[in-house]
């Protein structure tokens, strides 16, 4: 019999809890360590239709990356995702920095999503760089990530001629850039990035390409459900096919 405790154990063997950001909210956020499980969904979030998903499914628990419980409840109203959980008696674990920091977290999976070479770590993110297969221009640059990343769209600035070496932060990873510029990289690739943050980008010659917080983090997610179908062969491990973060370009 797997409990909810194995699972929450090799999560935090491979991505320990106590390393989370100080702001996080990581862990198990809902249901009981000694339930049994027999079917798990895996989503980066958890949304009403994602627990509807797993009901109909018969899941016991779901894994997703971004926390189902953020800030303090104040209030628990029927139609909210932590009420939608307990009254469906499905668990909720969330591992959020601590697996973007991880060896075999986000940037690490976005990395290697963008054949980066010669991976090395930097930061409290852990974000990552590396070497690119080949040079690129920086439009070829910016259409690989699109379809290494499967997004419908993105926005990237081209600075160089040339793309060699790559930064990658998935998620809200914008305020990396200032130690992208002093690593020397060709580009950056993150999910999030303000204003003021791609002129100085800009200013020092750094391409920059805004993939979205949903497709530089969702990559985590298949990896996430290999590792744990490997670890608990008795156990149903599957990918949410109802999230999505619901962008259209046009």
């Amino acid at each position: 019999m797997t409990t909810v405790s194995q699972i929450y154990n090799f999560i935090d063997f491979t991505a320990p809890f106590n390393t989370a950001l100080d702001f996080d909210n990581v862990g198990l956020l809902v249901g009981d360590m000694k339930a049994e499980v027999t079917r798990v969904l895996v989503s980066l979030d958890i949304t009403s239709q994602v627990v509807s998903e797993a009901a109909h499914l018969g899941a016991q628990l779901i894994v997703s990356h971004h926390p189902v419980i953020f800030n303090p409840l104040k209030n628990l109203p029927t139609d909210s995702v932590p009420y939608m959980l307990a009254n469906e008696g499905i668990a909720a674990i969330c591992a959020h920095t601590n697996l973007d920091i991880a060896p075999s977290g986000v940037n690490t999976c976005l990395g290697e999503a963008l054949s980066l070479s010669n991976i090395k770590y930097h930061g409290d993110y852990a974000a990552v760089t590396g070497k690119l297969p080949r040079g690129m221009s920086a439009e070829e640059f910016a259409r690989h990530v699109k379809n290494s990343l499967h997004c419908q769209g993105l926005r990237y600035t081209a600075q160089k001629d040339a793309i060699a070496t790559v930064a990658a932060c998935g998620g809200a990873g914008g305020d990396f850039v200032y130690e992208a510029v002093r690593l020397g990289v060709d580009a950056f690739v993150t999910g999030e990035i303000k204003h003021h943050e791609i002129l100085f980008a800009r200013e020092h010659g750094l391409c920059i390409v805004d993939a979205g917080h949903y497709r530089t983090e969702d990559i985590v997610v298949d990896s996430l459900v290999k590792r744990l179908s490997r670890a608990f062969v008795g156990v149903s491990f599957r990918k949410s096919e109802v999230f999505s973060d619901g962008i259209r370009y046009i």
